[in-house]
């Protein structure tokens, strides 16, 4: 008789502690998916930076050439970047993602010229404008005053979200350990700011390719053919590394939104 009293004890104590986590635990992750953020600019950078190379003038003008090569496509890896920001990224955000077609059809968002130039790009889907949008989207770059930023700009226009995020690639050269070769970095970038225009988080995160192009007078070879199966392959690791990272990263701005 004692056993099965502290048995029914123990179970009442079971059934306590599990509706106590229940009432307690399942508000705040509801608050949390409660908030909405609007994506604002999702585009890529196709001018290579050469930072880690001591190219000079010459490089500058190899890297501008190659950007307004037609067969100097991105757009390919720009859109399966989208798939998996919006397929897979989103859903581990503590928060929903304003939907896509109300942030891009909206008509002050695209009236709207960034006072840094940026989208200025004149027909910026076109394959020899430095920055490729995603179809719909303006690129707007970060910018370090809060007077006049762009993020400070869009939660102006999108006043009923809880902040809004930027995303974007960008690649750079790289020297690699084999003598006169060089390889490519990609770098994924994701900003998010509160509806205060206070920065939330920003990840920027890279991963190099596995092969490489020579170095020729001290400039790689800027051959579209050898390039971009490098950027190709940098992006498809970088963004698969942060897929499995982002959870993590993305639940400590659930507080800060």
């Amino acid at each position: 008789m004692h056993l099965y009293g502290t048995k029914l004890n123990l179970m009442k104590k079971l059934i306590f502690a599990g509706l106590f986590a229940l009432i307690f635990a399942s508000p705040k992750s509801s608050f949390s998916q409660d908030k909405e953020v609007a994506v604002v600019t999702f585009y890529v950078d196709k001018h290579i930076a050469f930072d880690q190379l001591d190219g000079g003038v010459g490089m500058a003008a190899a890297i501008a050439s190659l950007a307004e090569d037609e067969n100097f496509n991105l757009t390919p890896v720009l859109n399966n970047f989208h798939e998996t920001f919006f397929n897979s990224y989103g859903p581990q955000f503590p928060f929903k993602l304003k939907p896509e077609e109300e942030v891009i059809g909206n008509e002050a968002y695209q009236a709207y010229e960034s006072k840094h130039g940026e989208s200025e790009d004149e027909d910026r889907n076109k394959l020899f404008q430095r920055y490729i949008t995603y179809e719909g989207y303006k690129p707007l770059g970060m910018t370090l005053l809060k007077k006049n930023s762009n993020e400070k700009a869009m939660l102006e226009i999108f006043d009923d979200v809880d902040g809004v995020m930027m995303v974007d690639l960008s690649y750079a050269f790289v020297k690699k350990t084999v003598p006169f070769t060089a390889g490519i970095q990609a770098y994924v970038s994701i900003k998010l700011y509160n509806k205060e225009g206070e920065k939330v988080f920003k990840l920027r995160k890279y991963a190099t390719s596995k092969e490489s192009v020579g170095i020729v007078g001290g400039i790689p070879i800027m051959s579209p053919e050898k390039l971009l199966p490098l950027c190709e392959n940098a992006t498809k690791e970088v963004v698969e590394d942060l897929n499995k990272k982002l959870k993590k990263i993305a639940a400590k701005s659930a507080k800060k939104l």
